[in-house]
């Protein structure tokens, strides 16, 4: 028997049995500490636009997330695969809200569309699609649900969120918005 990285090849006799191994739930905890170790190196990077301590705390964050993979491999048994993914999906979904939540600083607090828009064009919208196809196939592997209607709620909430996010992020949009609040008060 051999093992790849993706699937178990068992050789018999004349026959090749491939087994394709299932998504385990700690899969998101390390998309998580990824996407913290992504928004420290970013917040590095653009260091002039945020606060000193930001690239820190994300890289708090991984560290937390990878010491928490560390001690959590020695209860597996002790726990169950549904809690092991929620706990490792919370993880996640923490990560992808701190994602969101710089790109409404750059939008709503510094004023920055132009960045806004880089910023949720090139992490915020990619990061979610990704999040949530593995969600659908993890989903998909547990048979909690039909495969077809995971993928067409995907294609929908992206479709929507790249709409929302594209209008929310127009400068336009926000003045029109703004100036209809003034004349009601």
């Amino acid at each position: 028997m051999k093992t790849t990285p993706s699937f178990v090849v068992q050789e018999k006799q004349d026959m090749v049995v491939v087994t394709v191994l299932t998504l385990q739930p700690e899969f998101f905890a390390l998309l998580g500490i990824d996407l913290f170790l992504l928004l420290s190196l970013l917040t590095c990077l653009l260091d002039e636009r945020f606060p000193k301590p930001i690239p820190y705390i994300y890289q708090i964050a991984a560290i937390y997330g990878f010491i928490h993979l560390l001690i959590s491999r020695n209860y597996l048994d002790m726990f169950g695969e549904y809690t092991r993914f929620w706990y490792s999906f919370l993880y996640l979904a923490i990560a992808l809200a701190n994602i969101v939540a710089l790109n409404i600083y750059f939008a709503v607090l510094k004023r920055q569309y132009t960045i806004s828009k880089i910023w949720s064009g090139a992490l915020t919208f990619p990061s979610i699609l990704v999040t949530v196809y593995f969600v659908t196939q993890y989903s998909a592997m547990q048979n909690s649900m039909p495969s077809i209607i995971l993928q067409i709620t995907l294609l929908i909430s992206a479709s929507a969120l790249g709409i929302s996010l594209s209008i929310l992020a127009s400068p336009g949009i926000i003045r029109k918005l703004l100036r209809r609040k003034k004349e009601v008060i």
